[in-house]
């Protein structure tokens, strides 16, 4: 896959870049572009449960469990949970939020949690 294709592909929000993040991962591939279709990338249905379900943890939304098949694009799925959030602005604030951890240690997120 070239690098121009990418381009254009890259994820524009937080909530984008946590959804390709999950699925790189969950796929086993390096990078996920926002109009890669989850099973042309090789996406079976017993993962796309387990990533519903991830997010379900993640942003505490009641997903159905055959999102991804309606919403096979990082794109798709993304817009899907902004149209969906119980409230405005908090799906993607919620992203913001696990990015910041992520890169964090266990003793760091504790003594943010702490400090606030």
């Amino acid at each position: 896959m070239s690098e121009d294709r990418y381009k254009d592909q890259n994820a524009q929000t937080a909530l984008q870049e946590v959804l390709s993040t999950l699925w790189a991962s969950s796929l086993g591939i390096e990078k996920v572009g926002i109009e890669d279709n989850f099973f042309e990338l090789g996406g079976a249905s017993v993962v796309a449960t387990q990533i519903v379900s991830r997010l379900r943890q993640m942003f505490q939304m009641d997903l159905p469990a055959v999102l991804l098949f309606d919403t096979p694009t990082i794109e798709k799925l993304s817009r899907y949970m902004i149209e969906h959030e119980a409230q405005p602005g908090l799906t993607e604030k919620t992203a913001t939020l696990l990015k910041r951890i992520e890169g964090m240690t266990e003793e760091q997120v504790a003594r943010s949690l702490r400090s606030k």
